[in-house]
């Protein structure tokens, strides 16, 4: 359904956005798109979608090039953007009538699509009241809406869940797995939770690079001399604890969780099986006098696995 080629993009004289990425997408599949802030996702998705132009490289929609043929392709495709434009001053109705002539469906046909999109996204109370006054629930909701409102064969979301509450989430979360039943989906969200739950595949980006493209389940089971151990510290002072931790060996990631009480401080120590980070955490804790209070090993899981193969960079695409 969907076939990426080499994929370069570049900004100016600037390091390359993406850098010779290659990837197939099947018809009926729900894939997550994965990576830290720049890495670009943001700017692959614009690329499938021919909002931009890739420097080198090409991407295939159902046989057809979307540069040769843009609007065959662009007819295929329905793309929620993170922050979707919406005319606050028109009706639900009104703005989903709207997309639907511009997205070229028939004039008879219109009625009966919009039916079809209030029924899908739950937005019979609302159809009649203007998009300002709406919760930030039902705006993706409409958005959702707008961007099917032509039966598009494929859905490209970006973070879609975002500033959503977690009964929204949920609502949101099971409309995608109904959707996932017909049509091919990419997913992008930091929200990795949300992958685990909706989709079936991951394709992990760092630096503009593919670093994993893989079923979750596979990925899970590559890694499984790695694991995770969650560990509670009581002391006096976070900063202190954190600054400190970073001298204890055997893990190739510690990072601060929670607080579980006032003094009492959850950490997360990323690792492989069998490292000295445990007798190493101990000694520490012994030698600064503090209390060990929670201790529990778990294999990894997506999170983790994220965490190991693509890090954190900064924002660029």
């Amino acid at each position: 359904m969907i076939s990426i080629r080499n994929l370069v993009k570049s900004y100016g004289k600037n390091e390359p956005a993406v850098k010779g990425v290659s990837f197939e997408i099947g018809k009926g599949e729900i894939v997550g798109l994965l990576g830290p802030n720049g890495a670009g996702k943001t700017t692959i998705m614009k690329i499938i979608t021919s909002y931009m132009n890739p420097t080198s490289g090409e991407v295939i929609i159902d046989g057809k090039n979307t540069i040769d043929d843009s609007l065959y392709t662009k007819s295929l495709i329905g793309y929620l953007p993170e922050n979707s434009p919406q005319y606050d001053d028109m009706t639900v109705y009104e703005y989903l009538y709207f997309t639907a002539e511009i997205r070229g469906v028939k004039k008879d046909e219109i009625p009966q699509a919009i039916e079809k999109m209030v029924e899908l996204t739950d937005l019979y109370n609302v159809v009649s009241k203007k998009i300002g006054e709406l919760s930030k629930g039902y705006k993706k909701r409409v958005g959702l809406a707008s961007v099917m409102i032509h039966d598009p064969q494929i859905l490209i979301l970006d973070e879609p869940t975002a500033g959503l509450d977690p009964n929204q989430i949920i609502t949101f979360r099971k409309m995608l797995r109904r959707l996932a039943e017909k049509k091919t989906i990419i997913v992008s969200t930091h929200i990795l939770s949300e992958i685990e739950a909706i989709c079936e595949r991951v394709i992990i980006i760092k630096s503009g690079r593919i670093v994993a493209n893989d079923y979750i389940q596979n990925l899970i089971a590559k890694f499984s001399e790695d694991e995770f151990i969650e560990f509670s510290i009581e002391g006096d002072n976070l900063l202190q604890i954190e600054n400190e931790m970073a001298n204890v060996k055997g893990a190739w990631k510690i990072e601060f969780e929670k607080k579980d009480d006032r003094n009492i401080f959850r950490f997360k120590a990323l690792c492989s099986k069998g490292s000295d980070f445990e007798n190493n955490l101990k000694n520490f804790i012994d030698s600064k006098g503090y209390k060990l209070r929670y201790y529990e090993k778990n294999n990894a899981n997506l999170e983790e696995i994220f965490l190991k193969l693509a890090g954190e960079e900064e924002e660029s695409a």
